[in-house]
C-alpha cells in the first residue's frame, strides 16, 4: 500500500488525493517521510497533511462581505490560526447558532461545543477556521472604521449584520410603539452608524446604556446604544433592513403588522402575539442552555 502511495505522490498526486480512501493524511505524510521521499515543499506538505477540512475562499460580493464583517464585529472574536482566520462566538440562542452555521458553513467546518458560563449555567461556543481570503475580518481587531460605512449602497447590509449580532426590537408600552436599538462597547463605530442613518433621514439617539461593567478578566468597560424611537422611522428601517436572524425577522414582522394595522392589544397591553412569541423564545433558550449543561456534565463524567 505504501509503495502505491509513493508512486502516486511521485506522479503528482497530493497528500489529500492519496488519502481519499479514508486514510488520515498525516499517516500518509509520515509513511512517505519514513521512505525518505523528498516532499515537494515541506511546509506546504505539513500544512496540507493536517488540514482535514476544506476551506473555501470568500466568494461573495461587497454586500455579503459587509454583512459578514458587521456580524463578526458585533458578536464574534477573530484571531490568526496558522494560515486560517478563526472566528468564534458564544450563545444561548439556538437561532443565533443556526445563523452562524448558515453564514460560515459554506466556507468551513463549524464546530459547536458546550461550555460553562458566568451569566447563565452554560452556553454553546461556535468556532470556524476560514480561508485566508477572510483576512478582512481582522479589521475588527484593528478597530478601523470599515469602508462599508463609507458606502451608502452597502450600508444596509452592514447594519443588518450588526443588528443580527447586537440589535434589539422591543415594545415600549408607555409610547405604545416599537423601538429599535443596537448596542456595543465600540462607541466610534456606533457614531459612524449614526452618521450614516442621519444621511438616510433618520434621527437616531446615541447614549451610554451601561457604565462600569467589569468583564470576566477584570477589565471595566462601557456599553453604548444607538436607538430609533420614532414609529415611522422604525417602520421604515424594519421594512428595508435585510435581516437574517430568524428571531429578529419574526419580531420585525410582528412590529410591522402592529404598526400598519393599528394597535391591537392583548389583555396585558401588549401587541397581539408579541408575548406569546417572547415566551416561545425563552422556552427555546432555556432548553438550549439545559442541553449545553447536560453535555458539559456528560463530558466531565467521561473524563
Amino acid at each position: 500500500m505504501v509503495d502505491g502511495w509513493v508512486k502516486r505522490y511521485e506522479a503528482g498526486e497530493s497528500l489529500k488525493q492519496i488519502a481519499r480512501e479514508k486514510v488520515d493524511p498525516v499517516t500518509v505524510f509520515n509513511h512517505l517521510r519514513k521512505r525518505g521521499l523528498q516532499l515537494r515543499d515541506k511546509v506546504e506538505a505539513q500544512i496540507e497533511a493536517v488540514t482535514k477540512f476544506t476551506r473555501t475562499p470568500f466568494r461573495g460580493d461587497a454586500r455579503e462581505k459587509s454583512y459578514i464583517l458587521a456580524f463578526v464585529w458585533g458578536d464574534c472574536s477573530v484571531e490568526i490560526h496558522g494560515r486560517a482566520v478563526r472566528v468564534r462566538s458564544g450563545t444561548t440562542h439556538p437561532e443565533f447558532a443556526n445563523l452562524f452555521k448558515r453564514t460560515f458553513g459554506p466556507y468551513g467546518r463549524v464546530r459547536m461545543y458546550p461550555k460553562l458560563a458566568k451569566v447563565t449555567p452554560a452556553e454553546w461556543n461556535l468556532e470556524v477556521d476560514l480561508h485566508g481570503s477572510f483576512e478582512f475580518l481582522h479589521e475588527k481587531n484593528a478597530r478601523r472604521i470599515p469602508q462599508s460605512l463609507e458606502r451608502r449602497d452597502v450600508f444596509p447590509s452592514f447594519l443588518a449584520g450588526f443588528s443580527d449580532a447586537e440589535g434589539s426590537i422591543y415594545y415600549h408600552q408607555d409610547q405604545c410603539a416599537f423601538n429599535f436599538s443596537i448596542s456595543n462597547t465600540n462607541v466610534d463605530i456606533l457614531k459612524r452608524i449614526q452618521e450614516m442613518l442621519v444621511l438616510e433621514g433618520y434621527h437616531p439617539k446615541l447614549y451610554r446604556s451601561t457604565s462600569g461593567v467589569v468583564s470576566p478578566v477584570g477589565t471595566e468597560f462601557e456599553i453604548w446604544s444607538l436607538g430609533l424611537h420614532r414609529p415611522e422611522e422604525v417602520e421604515k428601517l424594519l421594512t428595508t433592513l435585510p435581516l437574517r436572524h430568524t428571531e429578529k425577522l419574526t419580531k420585525a414582522r410582528l412590529a410591522l403588522k402592529f404598526t400598519r394595522n393599528g394597535p391591537a392589544l392583548d389583555g396585558e397591553g401588549f401587541p397581539q402575539g408579541w408575548q406569546e412569541y417572547l415566551s416561545k423564545v425563552r422556552t427555546e433558550v432555556d432548553a438550549f442552555i439545559n442541553e449545553a449543561l447536560r453535555a458539559v456534565r456528560d463530558k466531565e463524567q467521561v473524563q
